[in-house]
């Protein structure tokens, strides 16, 4: 029964951390993030009635929350043209943190502890990674350019998800040992 209950858990946990990775930078940027919503960028092209839009719009669901670049927001220029705060807490960085945190942090709390936690959450970031890749070329995005052109930028975007999705994680999993210590 606990071996059921076990795979339960990982199965709900992945299906919200899939939720959360989709739709969390949308719900943390009051629906709107970086020029796109859902109403006016995503759901037309599902919604057009050909294979290659529905995989654009999708692909552009995925890929929202890829869209964070750590060093290029906290590059010399940027911090020179405006503090750290407002980069921080600008429009960009603070809802793909708070997304990847979220993701981590509620998978973990519900399959029991940081480290299967940890294990489920970065399943969920390869998973929707590769999602969006094969997405990408389904709509005919030019993946080569992503990767290799931008490389440095697509590093910096792996890099700004990681640093949320990792802590959000661990703190998920610390707090739901701490919950189970406690009743016993």
């Amino acid at each position: 029964m606990q071996v059921k209950k076990n795979h339960i858990q990982i199965v709900l946990s992945v299906i919200i951390g899939l939720i959360f990775a989709c739709f969390g930078v949308f719900l943390f940027s009051n629906f709107q993030y970086r020029g796109l919503t859902i109403k006016d960028n995503v759901y037309p092209s599902i919604s057009a009635g050909n294979f290659n839009s529905f995989m654009y719009g999708i692909w552009v669901l995925l890929g929202s929350g890829f869209m964070a670049d750590w060093f290029l927001e906290f590059s010399a220029v940027n911090i020179a043209n405006s503090s750290i705060g407002a980069i921080l807490f600008g429009d960009t960085i603070l809802p793909a943190i708070l997304t990847w945190f979220t993701v981590g942090f509620s998978i973990s709390i519900i399959v029991k502890g940081f480290k299967r936690g940890l294990i489920v959450s970065l399943i969920i970031f390869l998973s929707v990674f590769f999602l969006w890749f094969i997405t990408g070329i389904f709509a005919g995005a030019d993946i080569t350019a992503i990767f290799i052109t931008y490389i440095l930028n697509t590093l910096s975007e792996i890099f700004t998800i990681l640093i949320s999705l990792i802590p959000g994680s661990v703190i998920g999993g610390l707090i739901r040992i701490r919950l189970v210590s406690l009743k016993k």
